[in-house]
C-alpha cells in the first residue's frame, strides 16, 4: 500500500509475427512493451485498472522515480515523470515516441520510426521505403497504408515529423531538407557523434 511499482520491459521478441523472431524490429511485437505503474494506495483518486493512453518509455522510469521521492529532476533529462499524468499535469506530454536500429542481425534492422500509440509511421533507411499503420484498427501491422492514396496526406504529415525530428543531427539522416536513405551501416549515438 506504500510503494510506487512499476513494471515494463526492454523489448519484445516478435516470435514469428510477420515470420520474424528477436528483437531489433520496429513492429509492434518487438517493439510495444507492458508498462504498468501502481501508485501507492491513495495517493491519486485514478482507479486501479485505468489505462491510460500516453506515449511513455524507458526513459520516463528515472524522472518518475526522483519525482515520487521528492527530488528535482535534473534540466535536460530526457523523460519525464509519470506522476504528472496521474496529476493531470500532462497538457505539454509528449506527441509520440521515437525508436531506431542500426543494422543488427541482417540488413533490415536499419530504420527509424515514430507512433503516437494510434499511428505508427516506419522509415526503412537502407532503401528510403515508409510504412504506415494504423494500430487501433490494425494492431497486428498487416495493412501497410503507406501506399493508400487516402492516406498520403497522413504519410505526409509522419514523414515531416520524422525529418523534424532527425534535423538535429544533420547528414546522412536529413539532406536538403528530407529524409535521405542510408545504405551503409553507421553506428550514431547523440552522445558520441564522431562515431559514424
Amino acid at each position: 500500500d506504500n510503494t510506487l511499482i512499476i513494471h515494463f520491459a526492454d523489448h519484445g521478441d516478435m516470435l514469428g509475427d510477420h515470420y520474424m523472431w528477436r528483437k531489433t524490429y520496429a513492429y509492434e511485437a518487438s517493439a510495444r512493451i507492458p508498462f504498468i505503474i501502481r501508485p501507492p494506495k491513495g495517493m491519486f483518486d485514478t482507479a486501479r485498472g485505468t489505462s491510460i493512453a500516453r506515449p511513455v518509455e524507458l526513459r520516463d522510469v528515472l524522472p518518475t522515480f526522483l519525482d515520487a521521492a521528492g527530488d528535482q529532476i535534473p534540466e535536460g533529462l530526457d523523460g519525464g515523470s509519470l506522476l504528472d499524468i496521474f496529476r493531470g499535469n500532462d497538457g505539454d506530454w509528449r506527441e509520440y515516441i521515437d525508436f531506431e536500429h542500426d543494422e543488427c542481425y541482417g540488413p533490415l534492422n536499419h530504420w527509424n520510426a515514430l507512433t503516437d500509440g494510434r499511428w505508427k509511421y516506419v522509415y526503412h533507411a537502407r532503401t528510403g521505403q515508409e510504412q504506415l499503420f494504423d494500430l487501433r484498427e490494425d494492431p497486428g501491422e498487416l495493412h501497410d497504408l503507406a501506399k493508400e492514396q487516402k492516406f498520403r496526406g497522413t504519410v505526409s504529415d509522419w514523414h515531416g515529423q520524422m525529418i523534424e525530428h532527425l534535423a538535429e543531427r544533420g547528414e546522412p539522416f536529413v539532406v536538403n531538407g528530407d529524409l535521405a536513405p542510408r545504405p551503409e551501416r553507421m553506428l550514431y549515438s547523440p552522445n558520441y557523434p564522431k562515431s559514424m
